[in-house]
């Protein structure tokens, strides 16, 4: 399983935000995503991965993290389970790390209008 640190992530965002081939998702509870997230990372909540699976279809790469990294390897190990062929990338430490590095951090108003 390949592993990011949230700097690195934090760069990835940046770069490649807008590549419909890489997806960034955050795999906590949808009321933890309300609560606090990663700018630019959607809800895809863990015990919902199943219902997502046609999403991956076409992505190079999948980024994922949840608060504190347990879930994400998870989720990890259920998308591979299922057959998903994308890359999947865990980021270290999830939202906890995050904001540890001091970077910025998505709330309620910034929840895009599917996650609400």
């Amino acid at each position: 399983m390949k592993h990011i640190t949230v700097d690195s992530f934090k760069e990835v965002i940046l770069a490649e935000g807008n590549n419909p081939f890489v997806d960034f998702i955050n795999v906590c509870t949808s009321a933890e995503y309300k609560e606090k997230h990663i700018p630019g990372v959607r809800s895809v909540p863990l015990d919902e991965i199943e219902r997502h699976l046609d999403e991956f279809r076409d992505k190079k790469t999948v980024y994922v993290h949840c608060r504190s990294g347990r879930r994400g390897v998870t989720a990890i190990e259920t998308l591979t389970a299922l057959g998903v062929q994308a890359e999947l990338v865990n980021v270290e430490g999830g939202i906890l790390a995050w904001e540890e590095a001091g970077h910025e951090m998505g709330s309620p108003a910034t929840c895009m209008p599917w996650d609400q």
